[in-house]
C-alpha cells in the first residue's frame, strides 16, 4: 500500500467545501475513499513538520493553500512547502503551482515560461509599485486594461482601465502601502541628507492584463483527472466582471471547442485536478485565470453531472457530487501514473 501525507491548517480543516460556511473536506470520508485505491492518507498539521528529525524525501504530499487577510498565514505556509520542496518531497500541486494561488503576478510568469501557445494569447504588464508604473504608463496609449490587484480574489481589486484618468488614479489605490514607519524612515533620511531617497508607499504588487471587450460572461471549468465540470457566469449588471456574479448556469449549450481546450491546458501543467477560468470571443479561447489548489468547490458540488471525453467524443453523465471522492481519485491515479 502507497501512501499520502496530508497537511491540514490550525484549525485543523484541508480545502474549501460548500457544505456550509466555513466546511471542510471531510479528512475521515477522504481516508476511506484513499483506501480504496490501496493509499493510506497519512493527516499532519503543517506544525509537526519538523525537518530536523523528519525526512519526506520522495514521499507525497498533499497541501493546501490560504487567503488569509494579509496572508500572514499564507507566508508560514509558504516557509514549509518550500522546505519540504528542498527536502524532495513529491508536492501536490508542485511549488510553482502553489506559488501561483492568490498571486497573480507569479500566475502571469508561470504563464509566460509555459510551453503552451494557446495560454498566451493574453498579455499581461506586471508591476511591483507605482512608482515603477508611472515611468510606463504614457506608452498605454488609448488601449483598454484589467487591473488587477496581485492577491485579489471574487473580483476585488479589479478594475477596467480605459481613460488617463483612471491609468493614473486607480493604480495607485490597489498599490497602495503607506505606513508610519515609512514617513519615519523619510524623516530619518533627511537628518542625514536633504534629499533621502524615499520609500514607495505604494508597494503592493498587480497587474495589468488585455482587455477582451464585448464578453457577457466566462465560463468556469473545474477538472478533477477525466472529469470536467462547467459553469457559465454571467457578468454581473453593467459591469465586465463574472467573478463573484453568482449569476451562474450550469444547463446550457457548451461552445464547440471549449473542452478541448480545457483538455490541452490541463494536460499541460501535469496537476491531478485544476480550474480554469476562459473566456471565448470570435471562436478563440482566453485564459484568464487558472488555479491548481484552495479554488472553490461550488462549480463540482453544485452539479448534477460532468463532461467526459469517451473513445474521442465529449459525453455528459450525471451524477451525485463528491468532493472527497474527487479529490481522493484524481490524486491516486496522478500518483500511480507517476510511479
Amino acid at each position: 500500500m502507497g501512501k499520502v501525507y496530508l497537511l491540514t491548517d490550525y484549525r485543523g480543516q484541508f480545502y474549501s467545501s460548500t457544505k456550509y460556511r466555513g466546511a471542510a473536506v471531510d479528512l475521515e470520508r477522504l481516508e476511506e475513499y484513499f483506501s480504496k485505491h490501496d493509499i493510506e492518507l497519512i493527516v499532519r498539521p503543517f506544525l509537526q513538520i519538523d525537518f530536523r528529525t523528519q525526512n519526506y524525501k520522495d514521499q507525497w504530499i498533499l497541501y493546501q493553500s490560504s487567503e488569509d487577510p494579509g496572508l500572514f498565514y499564507r507566508s508560514y505556509v509558504d516557509d514549509i512547502v518550500l522546505g519540504l520542496y528542498l527536502q524532495g518531497a513529491k508536492l501536490i500541486p508542485n511549488f510553482a503551482q502553489f506559488r501561483a494561488h492568490h498571486n497573480k503576478h507569479f500566475l502571469e510568469i508561470l504563464r509566460d515560461l509555459h510551453t503552451l501557445p494557446e495560454i498566451k494569447n493574453l498579455d499581461s504588464k506586471r508591476y511591483g509599485t507605482y512608482e515603477d508604473y508611472l515611468n510606463e504608463v504614457n506608452n498605454l496609449g488609448n488601449e483598454t486594461f484589467v487591473l488587477k490587484s496581485s492577491h485579489s480574489s471574487k473580483s476585488r481589486g479589479v478594475f477596467l482601465l480605459d481613460s488617463l484618468r483612471e491609468k493614473i488614479k486607480l493604480p495607485e489605490i490597489v498599490s497602495r502601502t503607506f505606513s508610519f514607519q515609512n514617513f519615519r524612515y523619510f524623516i530619518e533620511g533627511l537628518k542625514i541628507s536633504n534629499k533621502p531617497l524615499p520609500i514607495s508607499n505604494h508597494r503592493k504588487k498587480f497587474i495589468l492584463q488585455q482587455y477582451i471587450d464585448e464578453l457577457q460572461g466566462d465560463y468556469r471549468v473545474v477538472v478533477y483527472g477525466k472529469k470536467f465540470y462547467v459553469l457559465y457566469r454571467k457578468n454581473r449588471r453593467d459591469d465586465f466582471r463574472a467573478s463573484g456574479s453568482m449569476k451562474f448556469n450550469y444547463d446550457i449549450e457548451l461552445p464547440e471547442g471549449l473542452l478541448d481546450f480545457s483538455k490541452k491546458v490541463f494536460e499541460s501543467f501535469n496537476a491531478p485536478y485544476m480550474a480554469l477560468d476562459i473566456g471565448i470571443k470570435d471562436n478563440n479561447f482566453y485564459l484568464f485565470e487558472f488555479q491548481f489548489l484552495s479554488f472553490g468547490q461550488w462549480t463540482l458540488e453544485k452539479s448534477s453531472f460532468y463532461h467526459y471525453l469517451n473513445n474521442g467524443v465529449w459525453q455528459k453523465k450525471s451524477e451525485k457530487p463528491d468532493l472527497e471522492r474527487e479529490i481522493a481519485e484524481s490524486v491516486s491515479k496522478f500518483i500511480k501514473s507517476h510511479s
